[in-house]
């Protein structure tokens, strides 16, 4: 027998797993031919000849999230005479990977910020029976004493989960990530595999830089994840536009927010229109025992609504998730497809909602020079197939669309614009009634046509006075509408055109 049989067969006994994907094997048997080459010739794994001189043995895999990439490390582990430190970047999929590890009976060494020494050496026992499995973080990594002290257990394979951390999070503000290579370096280990979920040429090729001296074999398999259905909602009120999906859409839900700050109004905001308990945030901002009753309390949750920034999500492994909102855009598509792949990790068919308005197309186009920027912009406006967007950037594969509103559009001829619904609602109204209304007017008329369809739909009023003041200011400073004189002092008319034809954001 193989000792990729060997692996598997154990992995099958204490993991449950039958079947594994072609790509999840792949990986599996480059890393254990490596360790098996190491053992039994003492050669680098890029020694000219080992097969075609690949380096095999230091990978980076690429595999769309909920594709069992944490398989791919702990199924090897089992067989290999040291123990595998696995690298993250978040405390909570340290505690989320110790917690399943624990549940099949296996003993791990977790080495993270805050222990006692007590705590520490008690990890060290665990090594000492034989432990498999090391969880750590680079900035508790940069202590050259563990580092000393982990080394003499001689760790047979490095696994770097979320490796796109290195580029996204190293070069900004946690500079620990930078160092990995050197860790790696120092442990003296030759198997090395980084993993991610998305990384664009830019990314992938500082991940090959700071881990691998642009050495590594990188294996990536078809990045789309056919059961998400992607959508763009256009809303100059991008609270109301919230609202309306977390009325409407399947639970549970993550509202994605670009800040802290945001999160917690969010939250509230949702609260005070739901008044019944299923509604919290999560951010780096919270103390760790906040965090973890928030992860416990969302993990068990069948209808709960999660406010979060991106400190919660990677490698978060509750597989029920059937709605992601993104209520600010990510910077990034990387960022973007992390997230909206924390949705339907078990097949289930779900939803990614993009909320768009006038603000956000504004403040991509400071950054016209960005590409990764471009690539959002042009996601949330192009018109076209937005899978396609996605996956020419990620993977350059063309998949065959299984859901976005564009395609939805297209095949129930319909024409697609990229107007805010609400925006576009009020300039239509404006437009049939020109020079019948004042300003004052028309907020009253318009918030009581809107909350009147919103009551029918959701049993709520949802709109305010204000909100319709908001649009038409943005219409007055755009020149769409103009206040009228003269016999029709005050009075609000179009100025041209009609709501199908105005191109971009109005």
């Amino acid at each position: 027998m193989s000792e990729y049989s060997r692996t598997m067969e154990k992995a099958e006994k204490i993991f449950g797993i039958k079947y594994l994907m072609p790509w999840q094997r792949l990986v599996i048997a480059n890393i254990i031919d490596s360790l098996e080459l190491n053992k039994s010739e003492g050669k680098p794994v890029s020694a000219p000849d080992y097969d075609d001189g690949v380096n095999r043995g230091r990978q980076i895999v690429l595999f769309p999230t909920g594709s069992g990439k944490s398989m791919c490390f702990l199924a090897p582990a089992l067989a290999m005479s040291g123990p595998t430190l696995i690298i993250y970047p978040l405390t909570a999929l340290i505690n989320d990977q110790m917690r399943k590890i624990n549940e099949k009976g296996l003993e791990c060494a977790v080495f993270k910020g805050g222990q006692s020494r007590e705590e520490r050496e008690e990890n060290f026992k665990k090594l000492g029976r034989g432990a498999k499995f090391i969880l750590s973080n680079p900035e508790t990594l940069q202590d050259s004493r563990l580092l000393e002290r982990i080394k003499q257990f001689k760790v047979s394979h490095i696994a770097v989960d979320e490796a796109h951390c290195v580029s996204e999070w190293g070069d900004t503000f946690r500079p620990a990530y930078l160092t990995v290579g050197n860790i790696i370096k120092f442990l003296g280990t030759e198997t090395v595999t980084a993993f991610t979920a998305t990384a664009g040429k830019v990314v992938l090729n500082r991940i090959n830089e700071v881990l691998f001296n642009n050495t590594a074999h990188i294996i990536q398999s078809p990045a789309d994840r056919e059961n998400i259905h992607y959508s763009v909602i256009y809303a100059a009120s991008k609270e109301k536009a919230l609202i309306r999906l977390c009325l409407s859409e399947r639970r549970p839900l993550i509202i994605f927010c670009a800040t802290r700050s945001k999160t917690e109004m969010t939250a509230r905001t949702l609260d005070s229109y739901f008044r019944n308990g299923t509604i919290r945030f999560y951010h780096a901002g919270l103390t760790k025992e906040e965090k973890e009753t928030v992860e416990e309390w969302f993990f068990k949750s069948t209808d709960g609504i999660l406010c979060a920034t991106c400190a919660y999500g990677m490698g978060m492994d509750k597989a029920d998730i059937f709605t992601v909102i993104h209520l600010d855009p990510p910077a990034h598509p990387e960022n973007f497809i992390q997230e909206a792949g924390r949705a339907g990790r078990k097949g289930d068919k779900v939803r990614s909602v993009l909320i768009w308005n006038r603000n956000d197309e504004e403040a991509f186009n400071k950054d016209e020079d960005d590409e990764r920027k471009r690539v959002m912009k042009d996601y949330a406006l192009a018109g076209r197939c937005r899978r396609q967007i996605l996956m020419n950037y990620i993977s350059g594969e063309q998949p065959y669309c299984s859901g976005c509103d564009i395609c939805d559009a297209k095949s129930g001829n319909k024409v697609f614009s990229v107007m805010e619904n609400d925006t576009a609602s009020v300039l239509e109204f404006i437009r049939r009634h020109r020079l019948l209304y004042t300003k004052n007017q028309i907020m009253n008329i318009l918030t009581k046509e809107f909350n009147r369809m919103d009551l029918s739909l959701f049993g709520q009023n949802l709109w305010e006075v204000s909100d319709i003041e908001e649009i038409i200011d943005r219409l007055i400073r755009d020149k769409k509408i103009k206040t009228a004189g003269k016999l029709w002092k005050n009075r609000l008319y179009a100025v041209s055109g009609k709501s199908k034809d105005v191109k971009g954001i109005v």
